[in-house]
């Protein structure tokens, strides 16, 4: 018999995955358990007779071909976690049984927890610059719009990538911040 797969939506952003976390630690006290996840959408399967903790961990260069990713997996078992699933090559996530008054953490260091913010920093990132450069040869193919279809194209196009911008300077920001607070910390 297959289980039985509980869709739920939850779109968790790079700069606050700690939200997307307690999100699956919530979901798994009320029985269920994180399975697979996706940009908008995970599964879950229900099994009320146990709790997990969980947490995610952002990876670049975890190849499966070159076996650094079962390097990596086993670090991460012989500290007690589970590997649940991956989204992409980057998002991991890890699962431990719950225990009472205990929050473990894949980070234990601050040194390792400034890394894994920089890495996330770097992407997001590179992903403001290259909407930009997207941005500005789109508006330069579409110069002809802007005397003829300013209001059907070029300012629709335009809010888009403002908000594009606003939410990845966002992300960069809170990244930035909290990598200062850690550097900040003695």
């Amino acid at each position: 018999m297959s289980e039985k797969l509980v869709k739920r939506h939850r779109m968790i952003m790079a700069w606050n995955y700690e939200k997307g976390e307690q999100w699956m630690n919530e979901l798994s006290s009320q029985g269920l358990h994180f399975k697979k996840g996706g940009l908008i959408s995970s599964s879950f399967v229900r099994d009320e007779s146990v709790r997990y903790t969980y947490r995610m961990d952002y990876q670049t260069g975890q190849s499966r071909e070159n076996g650094k990713f079962q390097e990596y997996l086993d670090l991460y078992q012989d500290a007690g976690w589970e590997y649940v699933s991956s989204f992409g090559l980057t998002w991991h996530y890890f699962r431990r049984e719950w225990q009472p008054g205990e929050e473990p953490q894949l980070y234990t260091d601050r040194e390792s927890l400034i890394m894994l913010y920089k890495r996330l920093l770097g992407v997001i990132s590179a992903m403001l610059f290259v909407n930009l450069f997207i941005m500005i040869l789109n508006m330069v193919n579409l110069n002809t719009f802007f005397t003829e279809g300013l209001w059907t194209i070029g300012v629709p196009l335009m809010i888009l990538y403002l908000g594009l911008f606003a939410l990845l300077g966002y992300g960069c920001w809170k990244i930035k911040k909290k990598v200062n607070n850690l550097k900040l910390q003695v």
